[in-house]
């Protein structure tokens, strides 16, 4: 399955599972390169932000997502894990709306697959984002709209930036 699909628990908590994969018209190499670069990557995040980075390697982050009328902020802490050799990445995070009675926690894994025809990439996607608390609902209702958006913006800004490193 690709896309995005909501499991609800209760009224005030839901999980999303994300399976997703993006085609890239750059090489792998180029594709990991920019993925394994955690402030480049969050500039292809249309409302994302990336704040300072703690000892341990994670990084304090800001995601503002519009669902329908309203928009909630997410404030976050974010852990990253890569392996060059197989050009995967494992993200996780925790964190809360700026009103703080909605919390969730994500945990991706990404991996970067050279496609058929060069110099084409593949960056197969899965994640799964469980959220709970007084905005759930309201969340959960946009969620799948949501996924589809930012996927698709995501998708056109990466695209954009390799093929920017690809000229360089």
């Amino acid at each position: 399955m690709l896309g995005a699909e909501i499991v609800a628990s209760s009224p005030q908590e839901f999980m999303i599972e994300v399976n997703e994969r993006i085609d890239v018209p750059s090489a792998p190499r180029i594709v990991w390169d920019l993925l394994a670069d955690p402030r480049a990557v969050v500039d292809c995040v249309p409302g994302a932000a990336l704040g300072d980075q703690h000892d341990d390697g994670s990084f304090d982050a800001r995601l503002t997502v519009k669902f329908g009328p309203a928009k909630v902020t997410f404030r976050a802490r974010v852990g990253l894990e890569l392996d060059a050799a197989a050009m995967t990445g494992h993200v996780s995070s925790k964190g809360k709306d700026n009103q703080g009675g909605t919390r969730f926690h994500a945990k991706m894994t990404y991996k970067v697959v050279p496609q058929a025809e060069a110099p084409g990439a593949t960056v197969a996607i899965e994640a799964r984002v469980e959220i709970s608390g007084r905005l759930a609902t309201l969340v959960e209702g946009g969620a799948g709209l949501v996924v589809k958006r930012m996927t698709a913006d995501f998708s056109e800004r990466l695209a954009a930036r390799c093929a920017e490193a690809s000229a360089a």
